[in-house]
């Protein structure tokens, strides 16, 4: 965190680096971004747990970009809570877009994500 970061424009950048990092398939710099009890709902209501959701998009890596916007931050001591808009872009179908939210606790002087859930937004469309 520089100087001029506040706790919450970190927790944004955090959260927003794990889309880039999992679009990207750098899953070695995700792997630290998410706490081994990490949990993802899905959209569709499939939930996985962290190796899963991390095996899952290792096929899809170059085939559609996980974009984040009007992400904000909630800081409770050692919980915070990160909510916003995340699309999937496509490469060669339409754009899902969904709204989430990402729980994370402070565990070691890190910040790690403990939990996702992801939902369809129709109004958005």
């Amino acid at each position: 965190m520089t100087t001029t970061e506040s706790a919450a424009d970190l927790l944004v950048r955090i959260d927003n680096d794990i889309d880039e990092k999992a679009s990207d398939g750098d899953f070695a710099s995700l792997d630290p971004l998410l706490a081994e009890d990490f949990i993802y709902a899905h959209s569709t209501g499939t939930v996985q747990d962290k190796q899963e959701w991390v095996d899952s998009l290792k096929p899809l890596v170059g085939k559609r970009r996980r974009v984040v916007s009007g992400a904000r931050a909630e800081i409770h001591d050692d919980v915070a809570i990160v909510a916003g808009d995340v699309d999937i872009v496509w490469n060669d179908r339409p754009t899902k877009l969904n709204r989430y939210v990402r729980v994370y606790r402070l565990k070691n002087g890190a910040w790690q994500a403990i939990s996702q859930r992801t939902v369809p937004a129709p109004d958005r469309g």
